[in-house]
């Protein structure tokens, strides 16, 4: 590690990403706590990372990794709800090996739910919202005594009495320009110094910040109210000539939410490729919104050589549109598909199944539609009601959610494709038109199906890299090691797939009385009406540096 490192930010991991297919997955950097990191380096307070997704953090190995760490300790850790259960522990762990150690949590989890985090022992600050800023602040209370908590925007606590205080919001970094360049050099060093089998894929991106829409299932109006904040393309042209004549990337991912909000920002963006010459020797990958999709800016999108576009279908029916505001009908979506492929572009179509009130024949309309577009590869998952957002105070009352634990399940259950017939952990949420068996049964069946149409075949076993998210080595093919581990995966996955095909009354008969928890969340007779919480003009508020 770097001599003199004054803080040590950390990416939790309970579980490898991918489950199952972890080893055919691409590791990607974990932008959140390398932005902090860099942050941290711009204003002369050098920071390291750990990422556990390279290797976990235990009490074997924790003294070698805070070696050149200054004294007393301050740990940051970066938190989404799926890491929630294996933050707290770690928490735990850091404070229990180094009782003099400040350990801060930030991220979407502990931003919608500063009080869960401070009630774990271990945790001393909450910093909630953009996390820049703030850590710079809070770092240099900690060590130099300047100014005071309270003065510390963005930042919760516990007050002398023990009860929890929280400051004024932070405002968001209205120039996103002013953030340091990302330091891939700091991932370069880790995978030397934890000599992990798993290698990072470098080909990822983010250029901008927030959306502009209201989808009630989504975490990023959480922190970012209603704005959209972009880097400068020249800028981000800057990145991009980084990834690829320094890191050796021919294919890279624009993981924006939405990269086409603004059509004369992603209009010169095209331009700028095209100019730079990038398009010669990169691919590229967007998602977007389908009412986003213009005419207009799709030629200059295959001129600079994008050749997927992820779209973000979600329901398959008007009615389901307008409960979870997407504000898109099935047509715009269907239309959008159709115009990506008219300009020769691959499409990956994202599904969510499980919304409030949703029926059989809403998943089926969206297998159906999945179908007959012909996408590159859909994505079938289930709906997880995050905390902060309207969908979860929607059904936060309702015996249809379960949250094991510490959100120990807020994960895909395709993350678990291949261990439906011992998965223990339950759905977040299963919609009271369905048992919890059934909608794993759909989602595993339509994925399936859809897998093994052959031009998704073909995708996955070709393609070098693409936004469906499995990645195989060069010439696997003719590696043994690797074609002997595929084949026993393969026959799991298939053997799962072809219980799936079972009439449910029989599949759901053995999947009771394998986990015999799956009886609490049968169907129920539903009446259809369901009264959606929404974005509101308060909880959307939020103003620019």
């Amino acid at each position: 590690m770097q001599e003199g490192n004054r803080v040590l930010l950390i990416h939790p991991a309970g579980k490898s990403y991918g489950g199952t297919l972890s080893d055919f997955i691409p590791l990607t950097v974990s932008m959140s706590i390398g932005v902090l990191a860099a942050q941290m380096r711009k204003n002369r307070y050098p920071a390291q990372i750990w990422d556990e997704e390279l290797a976990q953090i235990t009490p074997e190995n924790i003294e070698s990794i805070v070696t050149s760490l200054e004294k007393p300790y301050i740990f940051g850790i970066s938190t989404l709800t799926a890491q929630a259960s294996r933050s707290y522990e770690l928490a735990t762990l850091l404070k229990a090996c180094f009782p003099d150690s400040t350990v801060i949590l930030g991220g979407y989890h502990p931003t919608a739910l500063p009080e869960e985090a401070l009630s774990i022992p271990a945790v001393n600050y909450v910093v909630r919202g953009e996390g820049e800023i703030t850590l710079i602040e809070l770092y240099k209370y900690l060590r130099e005594g300047s100014s005071s908590l309270e003065s510390i925007r963005g930042i919760s606590f516990r007050g002398p009495d023990g009860s929890i205080r929280h400051t004024a919001e932070r405002a968001l970094i209205a120039d996103l320009d002013s953030l340091p360049d990302f330091p891939y050099h700091i991932y370069q060093d880790l995978l030397t110094d934890t000599s992990s089998r798993r290698k990072y894929d470098w080909g990822n991106i983010f250029t901008s910040r927030g959306c502009p829409y209201r989808c009630t299932y989504c975490t990023q109006r959480m922190m970012t109210g209603s704005t959209y904040r972009f880097k400068s393309n020249s800028r981000i042209i800057q990145e991009l000539k980084f990834l690829i004549e320094q890191l050796n990337t021919n294919q890279i991912f624009f993981q924006d939410d939405n990269l086409l909000v603004n059509r004369k920002r992603i209009a010169e963006l095209c331009n700028f490729i095209y100019d730079a010459g990038l398009h010669k020797k990169c691919t590229f990958t967007l998602q977007a919104r389908s009412d986003n999709l213009y005419p207009e800016i799709m030629p200059l999108l295959k001129k600079a050589n994008f050749k997927t576009i992820g779209v973000g279908m979600e329901v398959a029916t008007d009615r389901l549109n307008l409960l979870i505001d997407k504000r898109l009908t099935v047509q715009q979506n269907i239309d959008a598909v159709q115009l990506a492929k008219k300009y020769g572009m691959n499409v990956d179509l994202y599904m969510i199944f499980g919304f409030p009130s949703e029926t059989k024949q809403d998943r089926r309309a969206g297998y159906e539609i999945a179908k007959k577009l012909k996408p590159n590869l859909a994505k079938f998952t289930n709906i997880l009601p995050y905390p902060g957002t309207p969908l979860y105070e929607s059904v936060k009352d309702s015996n249809r959610l379960h949250i094991k634990g510490c959100w120990e399940n807020f994960r895909s259950t395709i993350a678990e494709i291949g261990l439906v017939l011992g998965k223990k952990e339950p759905l977040p949420y299963v919609p009271d038109s369905c048992s919890e068996w059934e909608l794993m049964r759909t989602i595993i069946r339509y994925n399936f199906l859809m897998i093994l149409q052959p031009h998704s075949l073909k995708t996955l076993l070709l393609s070098k890299k693409n936004s469906g998210l499995l990645h195989f080595p060069p010439y696997w093919y003719v590696k043994p090691t690797i074609v002997l581990s595929l084949f026993a995966l393969t026959t799991k996955l298939l053997l799962n797939f072809l219980f799936t095909l079972f009439p449910l009354c029989i599949s759901e008969k053995v999947m009771h009385w394998l986990n015999p928890a799956l009886k609490e969340r049968l169907a129920e007779k539903s009446s259809n009406i369901f009264e959606p919480k929404r974005w509101t003009s308060v909880s959307l508020k939020k103003s620019l540096e």
